[in-house]
């Protein structure tokens, strides 16, 4: 496909692929003083048996060290009440975006936000190429629902080619 059909192709198809719906979480690493996390958008259900989830993440990302075969991460899921955490994983690309927000105690594997809709703790089964992008599979293997009363965040884009 020649680089004037692409930038067509583009520019036909980019609203459209915008306006695929998807939540808002973010996935967490790390315990203790040592952690990290991103905003994700490209995050679904991967299987029941055993309960599975695939993360799209950049592979420019500096968690994407964290995420090996075998890793435990989180991923947490936002509602709008969430502002305060989607801001911070917005703007911060440092252990600095972690102030101020509240974490359960109780789970020891990766960071979980007490004020978060809900949050699942998975262990990273594979790790595959996906051109800009590699695909996380995990398996679910702790959680729980934290807000029932709140909505998960939907994202939509004007563009299907950014953030």
């Amino acid at each position: 496909m020649s680089t004037a059909t692409t930038t067509e192709l583009k520019a036909k198809i980019g609203p459209a692929l915008g306006r695929v719906a998807s939540g808002v979480f973010i996935v967490t690493v790390g315990h203790g003083e040592t952690k990290d996390g991103m905003m994700a958008s490209w995050v679904s259900q991967a299987g029941f048996e055993p309960p599975s989830l695939v993360v799209a993440v950049n592979k420019s990302r500096p968690i994407m060290k964290a995420l090996e075969v075998g890793a435990t991460f989180a991923v947490n899921v936002l509602s709008k009440r969430n502002m305060d955490i989607f801001k911070a994983f917005a703007k911060h690309h440092n252990e600095i975006k972690f102030d101020g927000l509240e974490l359960l105690d109780s789970v020891a594997e990766a960071p979980a936000f007490k004020e978060a809709v809900s949050y699942m703790v998975l262990k990273v089964k594979s790790v595959s190429d996906a051109s800009d992008h590699v695909l996380v599979l995990g398996e679910i293997v702790d959680g729980a629902l934290l807000h029932n009363e709140d909505e998960p965040m939907v994202h939509l884009r004007r563009d299907g080619f950014q953030y």
